[in-house]
């Protein structure tokens, strides 16, 4: 399924990529999307770079961040999370309703 995102919109933290982390289920407003080696700034000011892959810098209160450095911390209420772990708050579900039906 394809999302044509933006930012501004709501989504919800769907899954993550080994389905740990404490922001599944969490909703979100989606930011800015990053390529890898893009730089964004923190909160607090910092510059940082996405050494991901692809993904949607997205903020809500009580998001934590996974870094290479020092693993899961608060960096403010933002968090990297790669477009397919994120399910749209918006628009008409029917379509993917009527796929959930057919599959059960």
């Amino acid at each position: 399924m394809s999302i044509n995102f933006k930012p501004g919109d709501l989504a919800l933290i769907a899954s993550s990529s080994k389905g740990t982390s404490p922001n599944i289920v969490m909703a979100v407003e989606l930011v800015i999307k990053l390529r890898t080696n893009d730089c964004f700034n923190l909160p607090d000011g910092r510059r940082a770079v996405n050494k991901g892959p692809e993904c949607w810098m997205v903020e809500a209160s009580g998001l934590f961040a996974t870094t290479l450095q020092e693993g899961r911390v608060d960096l403010g209420g933002i968090c990297l999370v790669q477009e397919r772990h994120l399910m749209p708050l918006r628009g008409d579900f029917t379509h993917e309703q009527q796929k959930a039906k057919e599959a059960v």
